[in-house]
Parts: structure tokens; sequence; C-alpha cells
């Protein structure tokens, strides 16, 4: 018998938009995902360093962007 298998369920590109960080709230919330990644230099970082800051049992990480076609 094998053991059993472990499914991530990751969200890229947050901060990218409103409407990313609400889904990974969301989801995050609902159980329904389980980490997520953050891009800096994009419109709505603020709002996603917030999320993590009133919840620290979110699993996000840091989605490295080197380059950005705007400045923010």
């Amino acid at each position: 018998m094998s053991a059993p298998s472990t499914i991530v369920l990751h969200q890229d590109d947050i901060g990218m938009c409103h409407g990313a960080n609400l889904a990974f709230s969301e989801l995050s919330a609902a159980g329904a995902i389980t980490s997520g990644s953050v891009m800096v230099p994009c419109p709505w970082f603020s709002e996603a360093a917030e999320m993590a800051r009133d919840n620290t049992s979110l699993d996000l990480g840091v989605h490295l962007t080197l380059t950005a076609e705007k400045r923010h």
C-alpha cells in the first residue's frame, strides 16, 4: 500500500489586481487553496501585504519578479 499523497493548490500572481487578492483571501478562508505567491512590483501589492499582516496563518511566498512593464 502506498503512502497518501499531498496536493498543494497554489495561487500565483497575488498583488497583480484586486481580484487576485480577493480570490486568494476567499479561497484560503474556504480551505480550497493551500498557498500563494505575491508579486511585489504590482499595483495591488500593498493590499496583499496588508492581508498577510492581518492574517498570519496565510501561507504566502514571494514570486520573484525581475521586470515589470510599469513603475508602481
